[in-house]
């Protein structure tokens, strides 16, 4: 009944008998590898995260149901309802180990340890690697993942989910003032006239969910003036940054492997 753990399940190899919509829907942030494991195999939808359909996750009559704390909390009234079909495993959901320490737990509990080994130890190996190749940038410069919208931005914390294996490589996030982030590592959000805080970053990355507003933003005087513009180091983040698990973490590891030799023949 969340984003995460049906990667999770299927790095284990075990297929879901219920995902949330978001694995059927064009345009979610999850590998495609994923989204056709679970939709192949005749998964059932049982609506989204922020809004399921408890009469559908009944229909699937599971032995277990995986939930994460950020849309199934421990106090929700939903939980009655559901406990009433199957036991609840919570797990921790947005902070930057979440999707490592979510991965970990599953394949204990469900005893799939030799299942997850070789990916763990894929996954160190090839973030080895990568840190070292480009080393010379990640010990240099400072990173920010800017994120815009139509009237306001923000920028992820080095704890926000987005950020994971960026954070993993050893990329050194720029300094945030104390009102730029909540206490659940959340951005908060400020006017364009506000462009000047990011005076203190060497190199942006930035989603393009809306090619619109970032050309509304190019056009921004005080987004021109930026040591990161001026210098052209302005990216494209890589688009399926919520990682959910070990094998999706390896995904973002080709990506940003990508992403960094961008950067470091841009310097």
């Amino acid at each position: 009944v969340d984003f995460y753990t049906p990667a999770a399940l299927v790095d284990l190899g075990i297929t879901p008998v219920g995902v949330v919509q978001s694995y059927f829907d064009d345009g979610a942030a999850i590998p495609e590898h994923y989204r056709s494991e679970v939709t192949d195999s005749g998964a059932t939808s049982i609506g989204e995260y922020y809004e399921l359909d408890v009469e559908a996750v009944s229909t699937t009559d599971p032995d277990l149901i995986l939930a994460t704390d950020d849309f199934l909390p421990l106090d929700d009234p939903l939980r009655d309802k559901l406990e009433s079909i199957a036991p609840i495993i919570t797990f921790k959901a947005r902070d930057g180990e979440s999707w490592r320490t979510r991965s970990t737990e599953l394949a204990d509990i469900l005893d799939r340890e030799d299942a997850l080994e070789p990916l763990v130890a894929d996954y160190n190996s090839r973030r080895d690697e990568i840190a070292e190749r480009y080393s010379d940038v990640l010990d240099n410069e400072t990173f920010a993942v800017f994120v815009p919208t139509a009237d306001e931005w923000g920028t992820y914390a080095d704890t926000h989910f987005s950020t994971p294996i960026l954070r993993d490589l050893g990329a050194h996030f720029r300094e945030q003032r104390d009102d730029e982030i909540n206490e659940n590592g959340f951005p908060n959000w400020f006017s364009y006239e506000e462009l000047g805080r990011l005076d203190n970053v060497d190199v942006i990355f930035t989603p393009v969910t809306d090619r619109a507003v970032l050309d509304k933003v190019e056009g921004n005087e005080l987004w021109k003036r930026l040591p990161a513009v001026r210098n052209g180091l302005v990216f494209e983040y890589i688009p399926d940054s919520p990682t959910g698990s070990y094998g999706w973490a390896l995904e973002n590891l080709d990506a940003l492997d990508d992403l960094l030799g961008t950067v470091s023949a841009a310097r």
